[in-house]
């Protein structure tokens, strides 16, 4: 999709600010549908609405706290979203709960939370970044709190996904959500 695309998508969404109900259906068919509403309404279920947040994409949240994001098919090029496709990307932070939880997966799911954790300098200079180990991979100067990425889940993902929503709406009920400093590091403009 165009830059020209998106933004034209984007900027007739922002005045709208479409549910994601409203969108789902015209972008996604078939299984994928139904993985993608199976999750929309696991979300509505546990209290939590999809809050529109760019082009084809809402946040979750809970008592104000981040706790993943919805993306379809349009959402920014950057995303990189065939047609009749969508994600999710939950929040995670590495703590007992995630190992506890990602040891009694199967090795598909390992394999997953192993290659798809967004492991990239912490966001908007939050420091400090974390060294951690997880599923025999170590992670380095990743966010205190990161997210794990599904393009697509299939049902299997989609039932981990919502376990980690849990834990970390868990989380977040027991005010255990670390704090991020701000720093500006030397090297950033």
């Amino acid at each position: 999709m165009s830059n020209v695309k998106n933004e034209s998508l984007y900027n007739k969404q922002k005045n709208v600010k479409p549910k994601i109900d409203d969108v789902v259906g015209g972008i996604l068919e078939g299984d994928v549908l139904n993985c993608a509403q199976d999750f929309i309404s696991f979300i509505k279920e546990h209290k939590m609405n999809p809050s529109w947040a760019s082009a084809n994409s809402w946040k979750i949240s809970y008592k104000n706290k981040g706790v993943c994001y919805i993306r379809l098919h349009g959402a920014a090029e950057y995303y990189n979203m065939e047609a009749g496709s969508w994600s999710v990307n939950v929040h995670v932070q590495y703590d007992k709960k995630l190992q506890k939880l990602i040891s009694g997966e199967s090795d598909e799911i390992k394999t997953l939370v192993k290659n798809h954790v967004d492991n990239n300098v912490p966001c908007g200079g939050c420091m400090p970044g974390l060294d951690r180990r997880s599923v025999n991979k170590d992670f380095s100067n990743i966010a205190a709190c990161t997210s794990i990425h599904m393009q697509n889940p299939d049902s299997e993902m989609i039932a981990f996904a919502k376990k980690l929503v849990l834990i970390r709406r868990e989380s977040i009920a027991e005010n255990k959500i670390p704090k991020c400093r701000y720093i500006k590091p030397a090297d950033r403009t």
